[in-house]
């Protein structure tokens, strides 16, 4: 019996991208339970979901795809899309809207920090669930469609306006305080059945070279820690888009005709 297993060489380079990943959420977590800056703590989030979608196609790149990949990226979203955003609007919202947030405050009638903290553990679980369940409906569901929202784009939709609102220099009270219904009805929405299509490169070559150059812009600018409002733009174009137009006409044409 060896010690450990052999690995095989092509699976090394994208399960390391998956882990750096993990590192990042793990960071971000630290940096918002510890008192350190949440904007960096947001940050690593958006630096995440660049290193999610860079190790799948580093996967296909070197045909090191695998099982054991699929899960270990599991591992690596719930903790970076899961618990990372969570620990941020749980750290950030009493700091930064106290008068709705802070100690003594009721909200529904329950203490404001245990409605926040159930919202913030309700949305770490159900990442996690949806998470096992686009494991299992994979295959069901086919190469073009998810069901319910990706638990990438909910970090990085969370991550993105956090920062936007700092860049745009507007950190009011009153807009933090809206965070923690974004994180509950991002958690309502990663488990629904509302179809939403993947993105895929175009064959029309104006569309492809746009699409392209987004992903660029979307790179550089998430590595240049400047223009989120141009990220966020781009997610909830996607998001309208696609919830709204792409993916239930994909749905209905997958239906078998009456």
């Amino acid at each position: 019996m060896r010690f450990f297993s052999p690995v095989p060489w092509r699976t090394i380079p994208p399960n390391a991208i998956t882990a750096t990943a993990m590192a990042c959420g793990i960071y971000s977590i630290f940096l918002s339970l510890s008192g350190g800056d949440l904007n960096h703590a947001a940050w690593y989030v958006l630096l995440s979901t660049l290193l999610d979608k860079a190790d799948g196609s580093v996967a296909r790149a070197l045909k090191g795809s695998s099982e054991f990949g699929v899960q270990f990226d599991s591992f690596a979203d719930s903790v970076a899309f899961g618990l990372a955003p969570a620990a941020l609007i749980f750290a950030s919202s009493p700091q930064l809207a106290p008068l709705t947030w802070g100690p003594g405050t009721h909200l529904l009638g329950l203490p404001s920090g245990a409605l926040l903290g159930a919202i913030c553990l309700l949305y770490a679980i159900l990442t996690s669930v949806r998470l096992a369940r686009f494991n299992v409906m994979t295959a069901e569901m086919g190469p073009n469609l998810f069901l319910g929202l990706p638990s990438t784009l909910s970090g990085g939709l969370i991550c993105s306006a956090f920062l936007t609102i700092h860049e745009l220099g507007v950190e009011s009270p009153a807009l933090y305080q809206l965070f923690p219904a974004l994180l509950a009805v991002n958690a309502a929405m990663m488990v629904c059945n509302l179809p939403l299509p993947k993105l895929h490169l175009s064959a029309h070559p104006v569309a492809k070279v746009l699409q392209m150059g987004a992903a660029v812009a979307v790179y550089v600018t998430v590595l240049a820690r400047t223009g989120f409002v141009f990220v966020l733009a781009l997610l909830l174009g996607y998001l309208a888009v696609g919830f709204g137009i792409q993916g239930p006409r994909m749905w209905r044409e997958r239906q078998p005709h009456s």
